[in-house]
């Protein structure tokens, strides 16, 4: 880590910490195990126990004293900062529908804190309660023939997969999607690399209409279900990816390093009009008169106590 940051060093922010790993490996330095060695026996055992406990915790029970000897990690996808879009309210495009939690975009920008995952809901939880609160007292919400007739099809959909007897394991469809976004839209990205990715969703899309499927309460069913959304999140992802031809915050481009200021949009998802995908940009509003003087003033955070 002195090669990446020899001032926070292994106490960096956790992205950093991950790409710099990820390099290692990928450029021939890593452990038979795809991992590297972390090595913190150079701080004192109590500072180790008092800013890492769990860690600590953890790897002496697999019988490795983090305070004498190496220990083996390997980098994994640090968190992603993108959702359903909502107002400033948490409400969505659909009325009367709000996405509130880590399923929302929005929150943290390009890279989130660690340690902050839960503003989505404490903040907005209390911003939407009180939107909703309102909105009730306006008077009724969705008409009740329409959430019968939404409900009712969409649980008529759900139920044609049981028992469906195709030719595919949708729970091995899922393991190689889960290994095609890590191959592909993984920690370092680049152009042919995501367009692979992509045509390797495709693959496995088509394969998803063929599926082999138990019943409502089988392991298969829930896989088949979770699949179809998995799908279009992986899509998304791929295609937001090569579409941001710079590096910013956890998206990091090996072929577009740099951060590009006209890139300070979001990319936004949406279905078009033949059931694929269109995406589109929207620029960044401008932090608060009280967060941009926040800015200005220079404040850094000591990252690590908020692990």
């Amino acid at each position: 880590m002195e090669r990446y940051s020899p001032d926070q060093m292994e106490l960096d922010a956790r992205d950093v910490v991950a790409r710099a790993i990820a390099r290692e490996v990928s450029e021939g330095r890593g452990t038979e195990n795809g991992g590297v060695y972390l090595d913190i026996s150079h701080r004192d055992r109590s500072f180790l126990e008092e800013r890492l406990p769990r860690m600590v915790e953890r790897f002496d029970e697999l019988g490795v004293d983090m305070a004498e000897q190496p220990v083996e990690v390997a980098p994994t996808a640090h968190y992603g900062m993108g959702g359903v879009v909502v107002d400033e309210h948490g409400e969505t495009d659909v009325r009367n529908l709000y996405a509130i939690g880590e399923t929302m975009a929005g929150v943290h920008g390009a890279n989130r804190l660690g340690g902050n995952s839960l503003a989505e809901t404490v903040a907005f939880g209390k911003v939407t309660g009180a939107a909703v609160a309102d909105r009730l007292a306006d008077g009724p919400g969705a008409d009740a023939d329409t959430v019968d007739r939404l409900a009712g099809q969409s649980l008529a959909d759900t139920m044609a997969v049981a028992n469906s007897d195709g030719t595919h394991d949708p729970v091995a469809l899922f393991a190689e999607l889960r290994a095609v976004l890590w191959d592909h839209a993984g920690l370092l990205r680049e152009e042919s690399s995501l367009q692979t990715g992509l045509e390797r969703v495709a693959s496995i899309r088509d394969r998803a209409a063929d599926v082999a499927v138990g019943g409502p309460t089988s392991e298969s069913f829930e896989f088949a279900m979770n699949l179809g959304f998995a799908l279009d999140v992986a899509e998304a992802i791929l295609r937001g990816a090569r579409k941001r031809t710079e590096s910013r915050g956890a998206h990091a481009r090996t072929d577009a390093t740099e951060t590009d200021p006209s890139w300070r949009r979001n990319i936004v998802v949406e279905r078009d009009s033949v059931g694929g995908m269109a995406l589109s940009t929207r620029p960044v509003d401008d932090p608060s008169s009280e967060v941009q003087q926040a800015l200005d003033a220079g404040y850094e955070l000591d990252y690590h106590q908020l692990e």
